[in-house]
């Protein structure tokens, strides 16, 4: 295994359906070389872990955000096959439960989406709150100012900054959408219940052991 940096975020062509398959391995001994510089050096790069190793004579090998696994684990892997080896997109360690992934995938699709809609709302709130904080501020009392700023047509502008705080989070919403189906497909093939309504980040408060790095909950999960 080794930590390096590289960019994850998919190019238009990587967006296609990830084929992945199942497959049960013993990490007998994880290997590593550092990954190729990114292809967009224009884009965020971060660390992971980059994980290699092989099974009956077949090469392993990709990025997990973060890899808690060490030599001997018994583990299985949601991996797609390259041009000469399995890409790895997940792996669990069914004894504890413990499940790494490529980075940024920790949602299926209905709880990206939730997730969403919560961020929404409380950057609105946000938003409201500072407004009326403003009003509070000029002498004027808040109810006569707010009932002569909604006279004034202010609600268009409050219900614009609205649809403009739900535009911006459609957008993200969007972008980190090939994240969730890459989730989604290793979520089916390692055999979680209900893939799309899968939260590793929900699900892994409360299960944190003594040995866990402050990585724990945040790059790799439990269920």
């Amino acid at each position: 295994m080794t930590r390096d940096t590289a960019s994850f975020f998919f190019t238009q062509s990587d967006q296609s359906k990830f084929g992945a398959i199942a497959v049960a391995a013993s990490l007998a001994g994880l290997g590593g070389q550092a990954m190729a510089t990114a292809a967009n050096a224009t884009s965020l790069e971060e660390e992971a872990d980059f994980v290699q190793f092989r099974i009956d004579g077949v090469e392993l090998k990709g990025w997990l955000w973060r890899s808690p696994f060490k030599e001997g684990d018994v583990v299985d892997v949601a991996a797609e096959w390259r041009d000469d080896h399995y890409e790895v997109l997940g792996v669990v360690r069914l004894a504890d439960r413990t499940i790494a992934l490529y980075p940024h995938c920790t949602r299926g699709r209905r709880t990206h989406v939730k997730n969403a809609m919560k961020w929404w709302f409380y950057v609105s709130l946000f938003f409201d709150i500072g407004m009326v904080a403003l009003s509070a501020m000029l002498n004027t009392p808040v109810v006569e100012y707010w009932t002569g700023a909604f006279e004034d047509g202010f609600g268009w502008f409050m219900g614009g900054m609205h649809v403009v705080i739900a535009i911006a989070v459609y957008s993200m919403t969007k972008q980190w959408m090939p994240f969730v189906r890459v989730a989604e497909k290793v979520f089916q093939t390692l055999g979680l219940p209900n893939p799309a309504g899968v939260d590793l980040v929900k699900w892994s408060k409360g299960k944190h052991k003594p040995e866990d790095s402050f990585e724990y909950g945040a790059m790799f999960f439990r269920y």
